[in-house]
């Protein structure tokens, strides 16, 4: 049976962190069994991870060792791995309900600055390219930002800032961002995406006439998706690297929900709970 629903239905059951009512929607279809995909012949392949980790609310230094901790046990179990991503605003807390941008300001750094250092030292040492989350201060214009930081086995750093702001994003005094970044990694397209950007019919039509081969997608997810139905509607003929976060910060409690979603819009690899990782090694088709 097939469903049709907007996201305005979906999406505040999803996504705890993205509840504003959007003057801009995108349809998805849903199927109640799953769409087989077969990438056994795909020319191309990218090792991926998506993670999930409890970060601290204050002690960023602290956070930035679990991350260390767990891009070398994927290094170690996965020795072909490319990319590791990590969640939104990963470095801290997505949302103090007591000091709001306060909060957000205390924790923000320029990029670069000492955490994207940090996090550079691990991707070059275990030769993997990093995807993170963290609230940017940009220096010139002492704006935040919701940012997602890329960052390649070289050192080189890619940013994005997230564009569709959702209501704790508001909030918080983050600023959107006004452009669709996307990178190459080892040859393969690739789009940074961060939780409710999905939620922009601009956006999501940008990135599929950007024909990019995954979406590198940091969230922030208190509800776990559905593991038998097909999201077809949400997806632009690409894979999505879905990682999200574990913990209770204040009135929000986040299960660790991670998954590798497939162009089909089936999820391939799903896991839950802190420290939890699921890997995949994606078959690229041209396009």
């Amino acid at each position: 049976m097939k469903i049709k629903i907007l996201f305005y239905v979906l999406l505040p059951a999803m996504l705890v962190s993205c509840q504003k009512d959007w003057l801009d929607y995108s349809p998805i279809d849903m199927y109640s069994a799953k769409i087989d995909y077969d990438d056994s012949n795909a020319p191309k392949h990218l090792s991926v991870a998506a993670v999930s980790i409890q970060p601290s609310k204050t002690d960023k230094q602290a956070t930035l060792n679990t991350i260390k901790t767990m891009v070398e046990k994927i290094k170690l179990e996965h020795n072909d791995i490319q990319v590791i991503v990590f969640g939104e605003l990963i470095l801290e807390w997505y949302f103090d309900e007591d000091t709001k941008d306060g909060y957000q300001r205390l924790m923000s750094e320029t990029v670069p600055g000492a955490s994207t250092d940090s996090i550079k030292n691990s991707a070059v040492a275990n030769n993997v390219t990093i995807v993170f989350g963290m609230t940017e201060l940009d220096a010139t214009s002492d704006n935040l930002y919701n940012t997602q930081v890329l960052i390649r086995p070289t050192g080189e750093l890619v940013k994005y800032r997230k564009r569709n702001l959702n209501e704790t994003d508001i909030d918080n005094k983050i600023t959107a961002g006004n452009e669709l970044v996307v990178t190459e990694i080892d040859g393969i397209r690739a789009a940074m995406f961060i939780c409710s950007d999905m939620q922009s019919n601009k956006i999501t039509h940008e990135i599929a006439d950007a024909k990019v081969d995954v979406i590198l997608h940091s969230l922030t997810s208190s509800t776990d998706m559905n593991a038998t139905i097909s999201y077809v509607g949400t997806q632009m003929n690409t894979w999505i690297v879905f990682a999200n976060r574990f913990g209770t910060e204040g009135f929000f409690d986040y299960t660790g929900f991670t998954h590798l979603i497939n162009p089909a819009g089936t999820i391939t690899e799903r896991a839950t709970g802190n420290n939890a990782y699921v890997y995949g090694k994606l078959g690229i088709f041209n396009k």
